[in-house]
């Protein structure tokens, strides 16, 4: 069985050799070393690409290689590899008929992609509950819960990030978390519609779960609310965005840019949200609908990205992405929601 394996690694690398018409040059992992130098950037010299090289018979064995582009395009097309480094993966959580978890592609130090992988058979047989009923308050006091009214969040699945990331020098990124509203969430008219929230989280878990539920905002205690929303120094508020008081239990205020397009009489198909707690930015947030996922895989959306609206400072400094984006990977059968473009940013 490890012959037949090796055998089809060497006849799948020998393609690529052909197909190119050149010598390339297949690298291992890329090591921890400053941007600018190793692989990616003599790739970058060479007119080459990076490849993580994967086979439909051994499908969690990666290998990064070296490429000419229209190489590259050949092994996309006739195999589950994938485009940049290969990604670092955390611990899988079921939702559907698949699961969701955290990946990373990481190039020496500097984080490439940061993002959550999920396959297209996640996307069925989702919850049809309006949520999981972990985040719920009596808030009228009647002795029942209305789960329309008095629960949040929707279906959670909290993800740790995979360890090389969280381990990188100025990553504030820690932990992240999937939400599923199979009904959306208010305001009404503008996200009442089955989506999902992405949450990647620079507070900790600890102190995102202390955020109690209670009788104020989204059934989020009164205290809380207070903290919750503080106004954010302007200078560390990013451009567009601001804050409508929408606190949540277990989650925080949600700042808002009402330059996004649902805001406008246009549908909501796909935005980003920044989280607040105690005046300070607590989680980055892409937030899309599934009707927007399955779009992309019929054709009528592409996979795409979108700028990130940044502030004129960071409160804390290290690697803050600029874009997000969207994709359907037709050779993996999968999508991810990911960011990208990592600046390494000061305080």
């Amino acid at each position: 069985m490890r012959a037949k394996k090796f055998l089809s690694w060497r006849a799948l690398l020998g393609a690529a050799l052909a197909i190119s018409g050149l010598t390339l040059l297949i690298w291992p992992t890329i090591p921890a070393q400053a941007t600018g130098s190793g692989p990616e950037a003599a790739a970058a010299s060479r007119g080459s690409v990076s490849i993580c090289l994967v086979t439909a018979n051994a499908p969690t064995r990666e290998r990064g290689i070296q490429v000419a582009q229209w190489a590259a395009q050949v092994l996309l097309e006739q195999t589950p590899s994938y485009r940049g480094p290969c990604a670092s993966y955390g611990t899988p959580s079921a939702l559907g008929n698949g699961t969701v978890r955290t990946y990373a592609q990481i190039s020496g130090n500097k984080p490439q992609t940061v993002g959550i992988v999920f396959p297209k058979s996640m996307l069925t047989n989702l919850p049809t509950t309006m949520t999981d009923g972990n985040h719920c308050y009596d808030m009228n006091g009647n002795g029942t819960v209305d789960q329309h009214t008095e629960c949040v969040g929707g279906h959670e699945r909290p993800l740790d990030l995979p360890a090389q990331l969280t381990a990188l020098p100025g990553m504030p990124l820690k932990w992240a978390l999937v939400n599923f509203n199979p009904m959306g969430h208010g305001p009404e008219h503008i996200y009442d519609m089955a989506h999902f929230d992405f949450h990647f989280y620079t507070q900790s878990k600890a102190e995102r779960d202390a955020i109690r539920s209670g009788p104020c905002g989204l059934a989020i205690n009164c205290d809380d609310f207070v903290t919750a929303t503080k106004p954010i120094p302007p200078q560390y508020l990013p451009q567009d965005y601001v804050n409508n008081n929408v606190a949540e239990a277990a989650m925080g205020n949600h700042l808002i840019d009402l330059n996004s397009p649902e805001w406008s009489s246009i549908a909501f198909t796909q935005t980003f949200i920044y989280g607040a707690y105690d005046a300070k930015i607590s989680f980055l947030e892409p937030m899309i609908t599934k009707a927007w996922f399955e779009g992309i895989e019929a054709g009528v959306n592409p996979s795409r990205c979108w700028p990130i609206k940044q502030p004129q400072q960071w409160q804390i400094g290290g690697w803050y992405p600029q874009e997000y984006c969207i994709d359907y990977r037709a050779n993996r059968g999968d999508y991810t929601v990911s960011m990208k473009n990592f600046k390494n940013s000061a305080a």
